[in-house]
Formats: structure tokens, C-alpha cells, sequence
């Protein structure tokens, strides 16, 4: 078995065929731990000088049998590439390894402060391998995701525990928008809609529903990118002079991951996309429906998906590496709490 450590973008791009070829084979993994997503993450978004690539590829025999997609920030900290903006952070492979000899190997290299994981799944594989030690920590319940299971069959009458009055407001919802049309795109039948996108943006900037950094440029680069390599589709609503919302959504197979939102002031225009995106999916198929990242009530409460909980899993050098992140941790959510009330 050989570790082999990435510093270079040539070298990043010579993996994808045999990093594809892994992620083909295996079931549990989700779009964020693709070539496409960590390759064009790092090309768009992270590769600058306040950032180091430390991408490690497991071989066995010649043939990429792991794969974890890591870099180091500017504070010294090892993180999955684009953690941020990755619903599910995980490492890919055919088998569990022992964590500890991918950080040896990589602290042979680099100079790391801690190892920080976040958005990580009751059944990440980077916390099958974990060891616990002094320095480190798991943290449950740092975000939660939900996720709807619907039958093959005509939404909502396929989902059986939705009630009269999860029907009934459907029924409203169509009602109103009932002048409305609805498009699912995808690459192998319709160009990428940048401009349009950018003009929804921007309305939903404009009329404070997001703050200025929403959507920038080189995050919407890399969704093109993922868009044309068929990892994307978008789910469109529009009337007959304008886009109302736009959602993208994440194809895996029979599961689909609705990613990032966009919509206009138009009364309940999210809801109407999601039930019609639902009603086009699940018309012939079963499908899964992951809502995403983030604890957003008004999903909860109009479609009852199962709620879960990310963890997040930390490794530290030192007690005062520890005592720093505690700290950082702590102003953090005081100023978002503080951002909050004044908002």
C-alpha cells in the first residue's frame, strides 16, 4: 500500500480517471467527494496563497483505492476541500483506513496546527477510522439535514403520512401560482441560464431576502462546471415575462439533493418549485428528496421530512490549539447571535 501526498493542481487533474473509476464503484458517497466538485472547488474557490493543497490518494497495487480531498487553510488547519459549501463531507474508499496514518504521513509535509472535519454523517468513514486522543473532539449535533422518501406514484398521495392539511396547502400553493410554468433543465437539453441566474441573484440581494456575498462568481463557475458534467440539474419556475425561482439540485441515481435556492418575493415561490419538482421526480420513479444542510422550518413543516445531525471532528496539537478553538468557536456564535437580534 503506498499514501501518496498531492501539492500540485497537474498532478490533481492527472487523478480524475481513476478517481472516477473509484467513486463509480462505491454507493455511500455523495457528490462532494467527486473529482468534479473537489477538482473545480479548488480551481475556483480555494486556489490562492492562503491556502495549500494536501489532497492524499491510497494506492494499492498501482490502483486508487481512497481518496481524501484535503487542503490546509491559512490558519494551519487540515479541513475537507470546500467544507463550507459540501452538505456531507467524507473521505472516499473502498474499505476503512486507519486515519492515523494519512495525518503521519501528511504531517510529514505540512505543518498542521489541528484537523478540523465538519458536516460529517452518524456513518462518515472518517469517523469509523478515528481515533480518540487527548487532544481531540467530536461534536454532535452541529447541523441537521432532513430527508423525504417518496413512492413511485402522483404527489403528495405518495407519501402516506402527509394529512388533509399538508394536502389541502398544497392545493393552495398550485392554486396560487397556477399561472406559472415548470422546467427541470439539465445539460443534454438546455445551456446553463447564467444570465438569468445572475438577474435572480441579484433581486434577492436587492430586496434583503441575502446579504452581498450570496452567490459569488467563482461559486457559480464552479456550479456550471458541475452543471455541465451532468452532477446538476435546476428546477425552474417562471410566468410568462421572468424567472421566479431557480434551485439546484443535485443528481445521484434516484436521490436528489436540493443545494442552493433562488426565488423572487412571489407568494410561497420555493414551495411551489419543490412540489412541482417533486410531483416530475417521483412520477415514475422513487425517489429521495435531501432538503439539505441547514434546519429550515418552513421545509419541516410543509412536507414532514425526516429531520437528521451532522457532527463535526477535531484534532488539535496542543491544550492551547484546543483553548483557541474554544474560543474562536465562542465569539463566533456570539457575534451571529448578536447579528441576529439587530438584523
Amino acid at each position: 500500500m503506498e499514501i501518496k501526498v498531492i501539492k500540485n493542481i497537474n498532478e490533481f487533474k492527472n487523478s480524475e480517471k481513476s478517481w472516477n473509476s473509484l467513486y463509480n464503484t462505491i454507493n455511500e458517497r455523495s457528490v462532494f467527494q467527486s473529482f468534479e466538485f473537489n477538482y473545480y472547488s479548488w480551481i475556483y474557490q480555494l486556489n490562492n496563497n492562503r491556502n495549500t493543497l494536501a489532497l492524499v490518494i491510497v494506492y494499492n497495487e498501482g490502483k486508487i483505492i481512497a481518496v481524501f480531498p484535503f487542503y490546509i487553510d491559512n490558519n494551519k488547519r487540515l479541513r475537507f476541500i470546500n467544507d463550507n459549501h459540501a452538505d456531507f463531507c467524507d473521505y472516499l474508499s473502498v474499505e476503512i483506513f486507519d486515519l492515523d496514518l494519512v495525518l503521519k504521513k501528511l504531517k510529514e509535509h505540512f505543518l498542521i496546527n489541528s484537523f478540523n472535519f465538519i458536516n460529517l454523517m452518524h456513518d462518515a468513514r472518517i469517523l469509523l477510522c478515528s481515533k480518540v486522543s487527548t487532544y481531540s473532539k467530536l461534536y454532535e449535533y452541529t447541523a441537521e439535514y432532513s430527508v423525504l422518501e417518496l413512492n413511485q406514484g402522483i404527489f403528495p398521495e405518495n407519501f402516506i403520512n402527509y394529512k388533509s392539511k399538508q394536502k389541502t396547502e398544497f392545493r393552495r400553493v398550485l392554486k396560487k401560482n397556477i399561472d406559472r410554468g415548470h422546467a427541470v433543465f439539465s445539460s443534454d437539453n438546455n445551456p446553463f441560464p447564467r444570465k438569468e441566474i445572475n438577474k435572480l441573484r441579484d433581486k434577492m440581494i436587492a430586496l434583503g431576502i441575502r446579504n452581498s456575498s450570496f452567490l459569488p462568481l467563482n461559486q457559480l463557475l464552479l456550479i456550471e462546471k458541475l452543471y455541465q458534467n451532468r452532477k446538476i440539474i435546476l428546477s425552474i419556475v417562471k410566468d410568462q415575462k421572468t424567472i421566479n425561482a431557480i434551485s439546484f439540485i443535485i443528481k445521484d441515481s434516484d436521490k436528489y439533493l436540493i443545494w442552493i435556492d433562488l426565488y423572487d418575493n412571489s407568494k410561497m415561490i420555493n414551495i411551489f418549485n419543490y412540489i412541482s419538482l417533486m410531483t416530475v421526480l417521483s412520477s415514475n420513479n422513487a425517489v429521495i428528496i435531501n432538503f439539505g444542510r441547514g434546519g429550515y422550518g418552513y421545509k419541516i413543516s410543509n412536507f414532514l421530512p425526516k429531520v437528521m445531525y451532522l457532527s463535526s471532528f477535531h484534532i488539535f496539537n496542543s491544550k492551547w490549539q484546543e483553548l483557541k478553538f474554544y474560543f474562536l468557536r465562542f465569539v463566533k456564535e456570539l457575534l451571529k447571535s448578536i447579528y441576529k437580534k439587530i438584523k
